[in-house]
């Protein structure tokens, strides 16, 4: 009996030993976070230390630690201390993995080092699957750099109905846009509810749009015109209401809202714009049967870009109208002017251009496959083993080593180089190359550094008129790019003749060279 008792007040003593070096502990880190909350950090941290020399992995010292450093605005120190923590594993009720990791996430989001920000959200989601804050940042992030599917993803984890936020709603509708999903409208709708923005608005009326709901479309584009400040969007949003009145048979406010962005575009002094208004303008007079109205930027259109099929066609049908030489209907088989004009609203805001007018696109492109796969799983158990990214990798190469991997790519397509040709653009190298197979079929290849370029009419008349100095029966354009909708008509008449490489393509074939 004597012995239980003793060994009783032992296990009592022994407790309160416990409970009062945690005390003394916990004193001690309480005295440094109020010595930091009155701006002595020196002296907190010092206490912090002498407390982690007792024990090197105690998370709650590092945690004090990291308070300390925040407090501070020392953000970067913050996430050191906090990712010793998640290094040692060791963890508390109160200081567990999810909170941690979110918190570091979210440091080096704030810091624009999103590949990091990636990597500890990822790890959030070790833990917690559908944990808002990581899967929400997560699905923008990979919108932001065109990773469609792995941003929905992460986004599909979250409950929608819940979400009463409107750029998560433009998120999904963007996505859903571009990928062929077809609730994109009901997405902006939602999105347009929650805000009366011009980009909630704009992004709604395309998707009305393509419901066929017109009116709707051109009610809502109208309401939010006189909202925008910047010209080229207001200019983007005539151009909208232009082929909106033309797919409703409202010539005269297709008239008018064509020659809107005819003079805008003058006034501003955007040459491609200025060629493409003029030719959307003489398209809409001679279909109104205006056809002085066309005469004069109709020419203007040719002389800036000779030889153009385009324009020669519809030259030769206003003259042929002009002299009561046949109709519209008639003279379909020479320039089926109907169904160009009803062709614009597609040519001009075809779905990939949801992503474009959403602002979801990043400045500062990162290694997202290098880290996670198409279905959000992650593949990188460490950070410094991702690598840059081999796009990245590609445009920062110079002089003989771009135009050896170059030669390299060009060889993986089945070509030989025959010899290098002019190139005043300076962002890249163009070669005459021959077939391996049959050397008498020659090709031009320009193979550029570009990031999100947007490609013209210009460089392809170029590169066709340079394919033909050189006999040359293809045409192909390596690189980083999107086509206007002028360069998008240039290749639709010579389809045959270009091979573009971009996009998944591109990323395909560095992966087999590099």
């Amino acid at each position: 009996m004597i012995f239980f008792i003793v060994v009783g007040a032992g296990v009592i003593i022994l407790g309160f030993l416990v409970t009062f070096i945690i005390t003394q502990n916990r004193d001690g880190y309480a005295k440094a976070l109020t010595l930091a909350a009155m701006g002595n950090f020196l002296d907190a941290r010092a206490i912090v230390r002498d407390k982690l020399e007792e024990d090197h992995q105690n998370p709650y010292g590092h945690y004090v630690m990291a308070k300390i450093y925040s407090m501070e605005n020392d953000p970067l120190n913050e996430a050191k201390h906090l990712e010793i923590i998640k290094k040692n594993n060791r963890y508390t009720k109160d200081i567990d993995p999810v909170m941690v990791s979110n918190r570091i996430a979210d440091i080096y989001y704030n810091k624009d080092f999103y590949e990091e920000s990636f990597f500890h959200y990822l790890d959030t989601l070790q833990f917690d699957r559908s944990n808002a804050i990581a899967c929400m940042r997560l699905g923008f992030m990979a919108l932001g750099q065109k990773e469609f599917r792995i941003a929905d993803n992460f986004f599909s984890r979250l409950p929608e109905e819940k979400i009463n936020t409107s750029i998560y709603h433009i998120a999904r509708g963007v996505i859903s846009g571009v990928t062929g999903g077809g609730k994109e409208g009901e997405y902006f709708e939602n999105a347009y509810k929650l805000e009366k923005s011009a980009v909630c608005g704009f992004l709604y009326a395309l998707a009305l749009s393509r419901e066929n709901k017109h009116k709707e479309a051109v009610k809502i584009a109208t309401a939010i015109v006189d909202q925008v400040d910047d010209e080229y969007v207001r200019y983007t949003i005539f151009q909208f209401l232009m082929t909106e009145a033309i797919l409703m048979l409202n010539f005269p406010d297709a008239f008018k809202y064509s020659r809107l962005c005819m003079e805008m575009a003058k006034l501003n002094g955007w040459v491609s714009e200025i060629t493409e208004s003029n030719i959307h303008f003489s398209m809409i007079c001679i279909y109104m049967g205006r056809y002085e109205d066309a005469s004069e930027h109709l020419i203007e259109a040719e002389a800036s870009r000779l030889d153009d099929p385009e324009i020669i066609n519809l030259a030769n049908l206003k003259y042929k109208l002009e002299r009561g030489l046949g109709n519209i209907d008639s003279l379909a088989l020479d320039y089926d002017l109907t169904k160009e004009l009803n062709l614009l609203s597609l040519s001009l805001f075809p779905n990939s251009r949801y992503f474009e007018l959403s602002g979801m696109r990043s400045s500062k492109p990162f290694n997202i496959k290098g880290l996670v796969d198409e279905n959000g799983n992650k593949t990188a158990k460490k950070l410094d083993l991702v690598g840059v990214d081999k796009f990245e990798k590609f445009i920062a190469m110079t002089g003989t080593q771009f135009k050896n991997q170059a030669t390299r790519m060009i060889l993986k397509l089945g070509f030989r180089v025959t010899k290098e040709l002019v190139n005043t653009d300076g962002d890249g190298v163009n070669y005459l190359c021959s077939s391996k197979e049959n050397v008498d079929l020659k090709a031009i290849f320009r193979i550029r550094k570009w990031k999100d370029a947007k490609v013209s009419d210009i460089f392809l008349r170029e590169m066709v008129q340079q394919m033909g100095e050189n006999q040359a029966m293809k045409g192909y354009i390596i690189g980083n790019f999107d086509l206007t909708e002028a360069g998008r008509k240039i290749l639709s008449q010579h389809d045959d003749q270009f091979e573009i490489i971009n996009g998944d393509r591109l990323e395909d074939l560095l992966d087999k060279t590099m």
